[in-house]
């Protein structure tokens, strides 16, 4: 009988313990993040994504100016020495790109604007260099030699020559394209295939969009 009993109690022990194992208690508070533990291995490269699209084309080795705006001391007399160039006024403006060689092969072209007429009136467009203003006789261009562009102003022989203070404000610009000239035509360089009465009949938009210049800035340190 007391064998009995024992076990009996040996029983209810067991169960209860059982009960008391499984049963959970409530979830507990959220612990603090821990440190932040090392980086890992770098992952394998991916694949090369496709091509973006072709850039626009580059100006390639022609060289083009700043506007540069002239004063009046800027004009000297062009049909007296050292400036004997049989015009009435001449503007010297270095340019280190006008080598012997772009004499021989290349082309220069050049461009004004800012042309005035009397105290007041302004033409602000660029107009292609040589520029005869038929209206009044009144003729500007440009003449090339090894370092540099000479602008010219020069009047035909009926018509009134300008003071030298209305000279003054014009603003100029060149562009220089490097290449060989065979028969009149471009046989290399960045205007291959081009004659050179087409690259010098071109309008400065023209000049602008075919060889990408921008409007305003330069590519050589003046």
């Amino acid at each position: 009988m007391r064998k009995l009993n024992f076990l009996s109690l040996l029983l209810v022990s067991v169960t209860f313990l059982s009960v008391s194992c499984t049963k959970e208690g409530p979830e507990g508070p959220v612990g603090a993040t821990g440190p932040q533990g090392p980086p890992g291995n770098a992952g394998a490269p991916g694949p090369a994504g496709p091509a973006g699209p072709a850039g626009p084309a580059g100006s390639a080795n022609v060289i083009y100016s700043s506007w540069s705006t002239s004063v009046t001391a800027d004009w000297v007399l062009g049909f007296v020495a050292p400036n004997n160039y049989n015009v009435e006024r001449v503007y010297n403006r270095p340019a280190a790109g006008i080598t012997q060689a772009i004499l021989d092969q290349g082309v220069v072209l050049g461009f004004g604007k800012n042309f005035t007429i009397g105290a007041a009136t302004i033409l602000p467009n660029v107009q292609v260099l040589p520029y005869r203003e038929s209206f009044n006789g009144q003729s500007y261009g440009y003449v090339l030699d090894i370092g540099k562009i000479v602008f010219t102003y020069d009047p035909d022989q009926t018509a009134p020559i300008r003071p030298v203070s209305q000279l003054a404000g014009i603003q100029y610009r060149y562009v220089i394209i490097p290449g060989g000239v065979a028969g009149g035509r471009m046989m290399s360089g960045p205007a291959q295939g081009k004659t050179v009465t087409e690259l010098q009949s071109m309008s400065y938009e023209q000049i602008l969009r075919e060889f990408n210049i921008p409007r305003e800035g330069s590519n050589i340190s003046e």
